[in-house]
C-alpha cells in the first residue's frame, strides 16, 4: 500500500500538469477557430469556440484538485484525501473522453 504522502504529492504534481496541458489544448481548439476564412459560416466557429470553452471545466477541476492536495498535505484528514483521490479519477477519465472526442472531431 502506497503511503498518503506520496499520492498526494503524485497527485498534486499531475493535476498542475494536466491543468496547464488543458489549458494549451482549449487554446488550441480556441487558434483553430479563429484560422477559418471570415467568409466560413459564424455556427462552424461557434462550434469551435463552444468546444474550447468546455476546456475550462476540466482545468477548473484540475485546479481545484491540486488546492485539495495541498489541504490535504498541511491538514491531513481522511476524508479530504479520498475526496482529492476519487476526483482527481473523475477528472483523468473526462479528460480523456474530451480529448479524444475533440481530437477526432476538431483538429
Amino acid at each position: 500500500m502506497p503511503d498518503p504522502k506520496d499520492v498526494a504529492i503524485g497527485i498534486l504534481g499531475a493535476s498542475g500538469a494536466l491543468a496547464g496541458l488543458l489549458l494549451v489544448f482549449g487554446g488550441l481548439i480556441f487558434a483553430q477557430a479563429a484560422s477559418f476564412p471570415a467568409s466560413t459560416d459564424d455556427k462552424v466557429t461557434e462550434r469551435y469556440e463552444k468546444a474550447g470553452k468546455l476546456a475550462i471545466l476540466p482545468f477548473w477541476g484540475f485546479l481545484a484538485t491540486t488546492l485539495m492536495s495541498v489541504l490535504w498535505l498541511v491538514f491531513p484528514n481522511h476524508c479530504l484525501f479520498v475526496s482529492t483521490v476519487i476526483l482527481f479519477c473523475l477528472l483523468v477519465v473526462g479528460t480523456g473522453i474530451y480529448g479524444t472526442v475533440m481530437s477526432l472531431r476538431y483538429l
